[in-house]
């Protein structure tokens, strides 16, 4: 058994597919084929059922892969230790990131980290589920490290640092009802319109969780995936909408009013603590803490 063949067996794994597994491998997808069928000849098993165009885990194959997940890992950290002595930090880390990430300039990041590591290689991944799938991500292995919008300070298994905190604004068109107000309650407001964003976005979590705790009930009519895009459609009347307070500084020209409410909208660093951090993943990590004004919010 090579690790090699480990590492083939884990890309496919995780693609389902042995298309896309060779292509995130960066060989041709015979070369994973023929290793995959090596591994299969060696423990005696079929390790994917392979349905059409499609496949999936073979019992072995589910057998296998928490066992080659930690090989693959163990075998990181020796590479890692060896490239220590040498000075040398390289690898890859899959990031799990934010449409809207509030003062943390995630291209100084890169730039930093492409001129200190330029070993170092980074994969920026945006779901359509926001941070739902990223954090399921992070606990199946698909992502490294993960930008995450919660409200929980902590998590099972999962290692969270805060880089950022600001406060939500209910924004209403210049027209609506409420303009000029300076406060509102959410018991006034469950019955408008919203402008918000999918189920499992960070901040469509927070606001649903507010109304939740009050027994309270709000209608979302039009789903986004852009803070920016929801500014428009609520400059237009289509609805109101709870939004990070930066959305509006980031856009001085809107014709909307804005009110504060009691609720913040919050980043997180975040990876799984089922394993330790690889060296790349160590310096993406203080590099983009290196990043965070000292004081948040």
């Amino acid at each position: 058994m090579q690790i090699t063949q480990l590492e083939y067996f884990l890309a496919v794994a995780q693609e389902l597919s042995f298309t896309r597994g060779a292509q995130s491998m960066h060989v041709v997808q015979s070369a994973v084929s023929a290793g995959i069928k090596q591994l299969e000849h060696e423990l005696h098993s079929e390790l994917f059922i392979r349905q059409g165009r499609s496949i999936r885990l073979a019992p072995a194959g589910e057998a296998l892969l928490p066992h080659a997940e930690a090989i693959i890992a163990q075998t990181q950290t020796a590479r890692d230790a060896v490239d220590a002595v040498r000075g040398v930090v390289r690898g890859t880390v899959e990031l799990g990131t934010l449409s809207h990430l509030g003062t943390l300039d995630m291209s100084a990041v890169l730039v930093q980290i492409h001129r200190e590591y330029p070993d170092v290689v980074v994969k920026l991944r945006q779901t359509v589920q926001g941070t739902r799938s990223s954090l399921e991500a992070l606990r199946d292995g698909t992502l490294d490290l993960a930008l995450l919008s919660l409200s929980e300070d902590s998590l099972p298994g999962i290692e969270l640092r805060q880089l950022h905190a600001e406060p939500m604004l209910f924004v209403i068109p210049e027209g609506h009802r409420l303009a000029g107000r300076k406060r509102i309650s959410l018991e006034e407001v469950a019955g408008e319109h919203y402008v918000d964003f999918p189920q499992g976005w960070g901040n469509r979590t927070t606001v649903d969780a507010a109304f939740a705790a009050l027994g309270l009930q709000r209608s979302v009519g039009t789903e986004v995936s852009s803070l920016a895009f929801a500014l428009e459609l609520i400059q237009q009347g289509l609805g109101v909408s709870f939004l990070p307070a930066s959305t509006l500084e980031q856009s001085p020209n809107h014709k909307t009013w804005s009110i504060p409410v009691p609720l913040q909208w919050k980043i997180q660093l975040a990876r799984s603590t089922t394993r330790e951090p690889t060296a790349a993943e160590s310096v993406l990590m203080q590099t983009i803490m290196q990043q965070v004004p000292v004081h948040h919010g």
